[in-house]
C-alpha cells in the first residue's frame, strides 16, 4: 500500500511583502523551490505526496473530509510565539499523525528565554542573559551581564532582527539597539552575553535514540575563528561571507563534546524526528547552547544536504529517514 503523506508548509509565494511589514516579516517561510526539493525527496521513497499548505488550508481540508496517513509538517505559522505550535495542535486534536515535535516543544523553542531556562534547568551552559519587555526596565542597574552583549528578538528565527548592530560594546549602544529592536518588531528582547570564539550547527535526525550528525562550523568571512562575528542571514543572501565546513575541522574531543551536548538538549526540550541546534564554542572549547530549531531549513542550501553527504546518504534519504522516525508505530 503507498502512503499518502500530507505535506503541511509556509509558501513565501503565499505571502507578498507589502511596505508597511515589518523587516523580513516572512523570512522564516519557504521557497517554491525547497518545497519542490521536499516533495521529489518524499516521492523518492515510494511515497503519494499531498500538498496542503498553512495551517487555514489544512484546517479547510480536514472539515471537507479529506484524508492522509501522516504529515509532513514544516510548517512556521504566523502570529506570536505559538505559530510553530498551530499545525501540531490541529493534528493533535484531529489525531492525525504527524513528522516533527509536537506543539509544546514547538512553542518552548521558539520563546529563546523558555528554551534557555530548561537548558539551564538541567545544568547544560548557555549565555547568561536578560529578558527585557519594556524599555523601563533596562537600566544600568538592573544590567549585570558582561559586555560584549548581543540582543535578539525572543520569538523570531532565521537570524530575523540581527545585523552587526545587533552587538553592543557598552550601555549607550545597548540602550540604542534595544530600543530599536522594540518599536521596530513589537516584541519582547533577549539580551545575552556574547561567546567570542566559534560557531557551529548540529542537526539530529530520529528518535530512541536520535542520530546526531556531524557537527557544522560556520565559516565567515574565510575564517574559523570567527571571534565577534555572527551568522546573519543577509550574509548567505548577497554574498559568499558564509561557509558550511561538514565535517568540522576539530578534535574528536570537542566534537564528542558537542555531540553529547546535542543529544542531551535534543531529549531535554522534547524533540522529535528531527532538529537543529546551535552553538559558540569559546577559546576553551566550552560549547554554549544558543538555540534550538525543530523545524529548522531543510532546503539546498542549509546544512542538510552537506550532513547527508558526510553520513553517506543522499538528500532524499535524509528526508525520507526524517518520515520514516515519525511513522514508527503508525503503519498498520
Amino acid at each position: 500500500m503507498v502512503l499518502k503523506v500530507g505535506f503541511t508548509y509556509d509558501s513565501k509565494n503565499e505571502y507578498p511583502e507589502n511596505t508597511d511589514d515589518i523587516p523580513d516579516k516572512y523570512a522564516e517561510f519557504d521557497s517554491e523551490e525547497t518545497i519542490q526539493h521536499i516533495e521529489s525527496a518524499l516521492k523518492s521513497g515510494g511515497y503519494e505526496v499531498i500538498r496542503i499548505g498553512h495551517a487555514r488550508n489544512l484546517l479547510d481540508r480536514i472539515r471537507s473530509g479529506e484524508k492522509w496517513d501522516i504529515i509532513f509538517n514544516i510548517c512556521e505559522g504566523l502570529g506570536g510565539r505559538n505559530r510553530e505550535s498551530q499545525v501540531p495542535a490541529i493534528l493533535d486534536l484531529f489525531n492525525i499523525p504527524y513528522s516533527g515535535s509536537d506543539a509544546l516543544t514547538m512553542g518552548l523553542t521558539l520563546d529563546k528565554v523558555m528554551a534557555k531556562k530548561i537548558i539551564e534547568y538541567h545544568k547544560l551552559s548557555t549565555p547568561k542573559f536578560l529578558c527585557i519587555n519594556s524599555m523601563a526596565e533596562l537600566t544600568p542597574e538592573n544590567l549585570t551581564l558582561k559586555f560584549p552583549l548581543i540582543i535578539k528578538l525572543l520569538h523570531e528565527g532565521t537570524s530575523k532582527g540581527l545585523s552587526k548592530e545587533s552587538l553592543v560594546q557598552n550601555f549607550k549602544q545597548l540602550k540604542e539597539r534595544v530600543d530599536w529592536t522594540m518599536e521596530t518588531f513589537k516584541q519582547p528582547v533577549l539580551i545575552e552575553e556574547f561567546i567570542t570564539g566559534y560557531e557551529f550547527t548540529v542537526a539530529v535526525v530520529g528518535n530512541d535514540p536520535p542520530e546526531i550528525l556531524p557537527p557544522v562550523q560556520i565559516s565567515i568571512y574565510g575564517k574559523m575563528d570567527v571571534g565577534e562575528d555572527f551568522y546573519i542571514r543577509s550574509m548567505v543572501e548577497s554574498s559568499d561571507a558564509i561557509k558550511y565546513i561538514c565535517p568540522a575541522k576539530i578534535d574528536k574531543k570537542l566534537e564528542k563534546k558537542i555531540c553529547d551536548f546535542t543529544s542531551k538538549a535534543y531529549k531535554i526540550l522534547g524533540c522529535r524526528d528531527f532538529g537543529r541546534f546551535d552553538f559558540r564554542v569559546d577559546y576553551n572549547n566550552n560549547p554554549y547552547f544558543i538555540e534550538c530549531n525543530p523545524l529548522p531549513n531543510l532546503g539546498m542550501l542549509d546544512v542538510f544536504p552537506l550532513v547527508a553527504k558526510a553520513t553517506g546518504r543522499t538528500y532524499e534519504q535524509l528526508i525520507c529517514l526524517i518520515l520514516e522516525s515519525a511513522l514508527i508505530g503508525v503503519r498498520p
